[in-house]
């Protein structure tokens, strides 16, 4: 499912008259706008809420349209976003005092309804490109400073392993090399794991991953993650309690939301200590059907819940028993608890466990 984006647009004018006009004409295109009737109020405005687009005039007494602009152009939040000038006025000096102080473009007054949203309509779908393309790139960085700072790791272990092996350094008779194939097969399947969630993780970056939203029972998602974990669990000789309601169905894409369940209850065990417990739960609360994975491990400090969730934050960690992780699964996580329309909570306390819960509409 997808909706058309509401563009907010603030319009600047010491007329009211142009005030209402130019609002009328862009509320009439689908965009919600405010209005301000002098550059003092206007800033007011930006403090309270950030525009997608600016229509400013020029000549306003106090603080003209140029003032505005260099305001607003010098904080960096604000930098962004698009300034179009309103003007009778088409003297050349003019107009290049307008780019000069950040403007994108010039309407000349008295303008047309059509040449108002075509100008309008180009700039913000102009500012919408330049975000997304800035997007990938901050995506293509987070990529390459995962792949150079955990791919590289266990690749290389195995590569000095072999090379250990081919140069007669390491034997390759009974226990020996039982413990070297076992080696060997932990860290590719590490590497194997990564791989499958760097693939996810860029599909969703770019969106090529299509999700279908369907009513799915969460009872079985949550079954069919513990069967595919119960093996890592006993290993540890963790204990898994489930309390799931009857007939509890979430509207959400089920391999996301099947791909987020796997990684909580990966990690509870991961940082639960030998003979921990996990208690995986889900109802409904405030409308909304609610997954909580608690365990009793080691918990998380403040900071690492703030570094976490931090934007575009990388954060990997091992587990009790020095488990590697790939520091990728959080941020599917998050990634795809957004794209279901989801929230996510954490509490979290040192030596005590951790929580997540995960909520999601029950309806479409």
């Amino acid at each position: 499912m997808s909706s058309k984006k509401t563009h907010l647009i603030f319009v600047i004018d010491d007329n009211p008259m142009n005030l209402l006009l130019t609002s009328k004409i862009l509320e009439s295109y689908g965009c919600d706008t405010k209005t301000a009737e002098s550059g003092a109020v206007a800033l007011q405005l930006i403090r309270q809420q950030k525009p997608s687009l600016i229509l400013l005039d020029v000549n306003m007494p106090n603080m003209d349209g140029y003032e505005v602009c260099r305001r607003i152009k010098a904080k960096e939040e604000w930098s962004d976003i698009p300034v179009i000038f309103l003007t009778a006025n088409t003297q050349t000096e003019n107009l290049v005092e307008g780019f000069k102080v950040g403007g994108v473009d010039y309407i000349t007054k008295p303008f047309r309804r059509e040449e108002l949203w075509v100008r309008v309509n180009t700039h913000l779908e102009l500012s919408e490109s330049r975000q997304t393309i800035l997007e990938m790139n901050r995506s293509r960085d987070r990529l390459y400073s995962i792949i150079a700072h955990d791919v590289r790791s266990p690749l290389s272990g195995i590569l000095q392993t072999l090379e250990a092996i081919d140069q007669g350094y390491i034997g390759l008779e009974g226990d020996e090399l039982k413990e070297i194939i076992k080696l060997l097969k932990e860290r590719t399947k590490e590497t194997s794991t990564l791989l499958n969630s760097l693939l996810q993780w860029t599909r969703i970056q770019t969106d090529s991953q299509q999700l279908e939203f369907k009513e799915t029972d969460l009872f079985v998602l949550i079954q069919s993650c513990i069967d595919l974990l119960r093996p890592n669990a006993e290993q540890k000789q963790i204990s898994i309690k489930v309390e799931v309601e009857e007939e509890l169905n979430a509207w959400c894409d089920e391999l996301s939301i099947h791909t987020v369940v796997r990684n909580l209850l990966s990690n509870a065990i991961k940082f639960t200590q030998r003979e921990g417990a996990i208690r995986i739960c889900a109802g409904k609360k405030d409308q909304q059907a609610v997954i909580c994975v608690a365990d009793n491990g080691i918990g998380m400090s403040p900071e690492t819940l703030e570094s976490i969730f931090a934007k575009d934050q990388h954060y990997t960690s091992s587990g009790t028993e020095n488990e590697q992780g790939t520091g990728l699964g959080l941020m599917l996580v998050k990634e795809f608890i957004k794209k279901n329309s989801g929230s996510l909570q954490v509490d979290s306390k040192p030596g005590k466990g951790s929580e997540f819960r995960v909520f999601l509409p029950l309806k479409n």
